[in-house]
């Protein structure tokens, strides 16, 4: 079997992001161009384990500055051409990509779900305790439960798929270069 020259990663996912928000009304708010793709490392094997995570570039209600233990912080700007970030979304190599394909969509689809509704950098938030995703992530997650089938189906004989099929070890052995965006998780910063 012959390999490939190339895939990228963040490119790949970041066609499947496009998709789902082009396709899902709950997600119709989400600019792709305020979004990058990034993806991490994780050891395999072990119970438990981080797929994916979101980063918000911004604080509550899209807030570039945070007060903590009497400083004031905010969170570094980068820019994807001349706009600035509102998002970060890491998926881990190998752990997600060894992840059947339903599941690999299930972690998509709850990363963007965190997503504040007003797209203004800030998460979602579910709860004033348990702000991230509520009182339970099953309960999370039936959030989009529907509208995640809805998208199965539609791209169930197509290339997104076919992508979304392939585990880590096919993605090693089937690509002599094999890219994506790597980015440290930026963490907020103190101001003056």
């Amino acid at each position: 079997m012959s390999r490939s020259k190339s895939i990228d990663l963040s490119g790949e996912l970041t066609g499947v992001i496009n998709e789902i928000c082009r396709f899902s009304p709950s997600f119709g708010h989400i600019d792709h161009e305020r979004i990058a793709v990034c993806i991490a490392s994780n050891r395999s094997g072990g119970r438990g384990a981080t797929y994916g995570k979101l980063v918000p570039m911004r604080f509550r209600q899209g807030s570039q500055v945070v007060r903590h233990s009497g400083r004031h912080y905010s969170m570094p700007e980068i820019l994807k051409g001349e706009l600035p970030l509102l998002y970060l979304i890491y998926f881990y190599m190998p752990k997600f990509f060894d992840l059947p394909a339903r599941e690999k969509i299930r972690v998509i689809f709850h990363e963007l779900y965190h997503i504040s509704p007003d797209f203004d950098g800030d998460i979602r938030r579910m709860g004033r305790v348990k702000v991230a995703h509520g009182h339970s992530r099953k309960s999370f997650d039936s959030s989009f439960s529907g509208e995640m089938e809805a998208f199965l189906g539609h791209i169930s004989a197509g290339p997104l798929m076919d992508f979304l099929e392939m585990n880590s070890s096919r993605i090693y052995s089937g690509f002599e270069r094999i890219v994506g965006l790597r980015m440290k998780t930026p963490r907020p910063v103190p101001v003056d």
